[in-house]
C-alpha cells in the first residue's frame, strides 16, 4: 500500500468536499492517506465525516518552512512514500520538508503562481493544460509536469425538473423563456460587467428578441453595487436580475438554459463552468485558460473574446435564438462526467506510482 501525506496550509477550502471525495477515492485504489492542514474548520469536519486520518499544523512563518516543526514530526510519523501539497504556501513548506526529508513532491498547481513557491517540488500536477503551459514558461522541465484535470462529483448535479420549475415559476419565468446564467466572486477580472454590457447589446441590436431570453447573475462580493448600477442603467433593465451569493447554486442552475463565463484574464480551470455543465448547461466562455480543456466549441459549448462585449453579444445573437442551446445539453452533461471523481483518483494513483518510481528529482532551485 502507498502512503501519501497531504499537506494544504489552510483549514477552509472551496473545493473541499471533492477533494476529499477524491481521498476517499484514492483510498479504494490502495493509498493511505494523511492530511496535515492547519486548523479545525470544514476541511476537517469533511475529513472527520470520510474517515481520514489528519493532523494539525501552523508554521510560525510561512516564509521559513522549518517553523513548521509539527509537519516534520507528522512525517516521521507517518513514514510517507510521498508528500502531495496543493496551494502555494502548502508547495514552499511541503516542499523543503520533502528535500530535508528525502521524500519526493508532488505538487498540485491551482493557479499560476510565481515559481518561487515551488521550486523544492519534484514533480507538478497542473489543473488544466493552461497552468502546464505556464508553468513550462517559466522554465520547469516538460518531463516535469502533467496535467490532472480537478474533478467533479457529477451526481450531485443530475438536473431535478420539479427544482427547476419551481424557481422558474417563483419568479415568473414564462414557458419558453430561455435563462442565461453567470455565477461566482463579483471581482473585476470575472468579467460580469462584459457580460451585462454584451446582453444589453444584443438585445439592442435584436429587439424582436427581447422577449425571450432574461439573464440572471448570482454572486457577492467588491464589484456588486458596481454591478447592479450597470444593470439598473442598461436599457433592457427589466430582462437582467442579480441575485446575492447562494451557498447551494444547483437550483438556479436547474432552472437555468445557459450558463456563461465571461472572465477577462485566463481561469486556471473554472469549476463552475463544469459544475454548470453537469446540470445541464452548455456553456459561453471567453477562449482562455481552463475553459479550453472542458468546452468543445460548437459542441456543447461556445467561446467568445476576453473582455469583448461585442463578441459576447455576437454569439448570444447566434445561439439563444436557435436550437442550439437544447442540442448542446447533453453533450454538455457528457463531456462534464469525464471529470467524475473515479477517473481523476485513476489518474491521481497511476501519477503517485510514477512519481514514487522516479525517486527523487533535481529540485528547481537554480531557475
Amino acid at each position: 500500500m502507498m502512503r501519501v501525506l497531504h499537506y494544504v496550509d489552510e483549514s477552509n477550502l472551496a473545493w473541499g468536499e471533492t477533494w476529499v471525495q477524491l481521498l476517499a477515492g484514492l483510498s479504494e485504489r490502495g493509498v493511505e492517506n494523511f492530511v496535515a492542514c492547519r486548523d479545525y474548520g470544514t476541511l476537517t469536519e469533511r475529513l472527520e465525516k470520510a474517515g481520514i486520518e489528519f493532523g494539525l499544523c501552523r508554521p510560525l512563518s510561512q516564509a521559513l518552512p522549518f517553523t513548521n516543526r509539527q509537519l516534520g514530526k507528522f512525517i516521521d510519523g507517518f513514514r510517507p512514500d510521498l508528500i502531495h501539497t496543493r496551494l502555494s504556501s502548502a508547495a514552499k513548506i511541503g516542499g523543503w520538508w520533502g528535500k530535508h526529508k528525502c521524500i519526493p513532491v508532488l505538487q498540485t498547481i491551482d493557479k499560476y503562481p510565481k515559481l518561487k513557491y515551488h521550486k523544492d517540488g519534484d514533480f507538478f500536477a497542473a489543473c488544466s493544460s493552461s497552468v502546464r503551459d505556464y508553468f513550462i514558461s517559466l522554465g520547469v522541465p516538460m518531463e516535469k509536469i502533467t496535467v490532472v484535470h480537478n474533478p467533479i462529483d457529477v451526481s450531485k448535479y443530475t438536473r431535478d425538473e420539479s427544482v427547476r420549475r419551481e424557481v422558474r415559476t417563483s419568479h415568473n419565468v414564462a414557458e419558453g423563456v430561455k435563462i442565461v446564467l453567470a455565477a461566482g466572486r463579483f471581482v473585476d477580472w470575472k468579467g460580469f460587467d462584459v457580460l451585462i454590457r454584451g446582453y444589453d447589446l444584443y438585445l439592442t441590436e435584436h429587439e424582436e428578441d427581447a422577449a425571450k431570453s432574461i439573464l440572471w447573475i448570482v454572486g457577492g462580493g467588491e464589484e456588486k453595487e458596481k454591478l447592479t448600477s450597470l444593470a439598473a442603467n442598461a436599457r433592457f433593465r427589466d430582462r437582467i436580475k442579480i441575485f446575492p451569493f447562494a451557498q447551494d447554486v444547483r437550483p438556479y442552475m436547474w432552472a437555468a438554459d445557459l450558463f456563461v463565463l465571461p472572465s477577462k484574464t485566463p481561469e486556471p480551470f473554472g469549476i463552475v463552468l463544469l459544475e454548470a455543465m453537469a446540470c445541464g448547461l452548455p456553456a459561453i466562455a471567453t477562449k482562455a485558460g481552463g475553459p479550453l480543456d472542458i468546452i468543445e466549441d460548437g459542441v456543447n459549448g461556445w467561446f467568445v473574446k476576453p473582455n469583448d462585449e461585442a463578441s459576447m453579444a455576437e454569439e448570444l445573437a447566434r445561439v439563444l435564438p436557435g436550437t442550439s442551446v437544447e442540442g448542446a445539453s447533453r453533450r454538455a452533461c457528457e463531456r462534464a462526467a469525464s471529470f467524475g471523481v473515479g477517473r481523476i483518483a485513476q489518474e491521481t494513483t497511476a501519477l503517485y506510482e510514477f512519481v514514487t518510481r522516479s525517486a527523487r528529482m533535481p529540485s528547481f532551485a537554480d531557475f
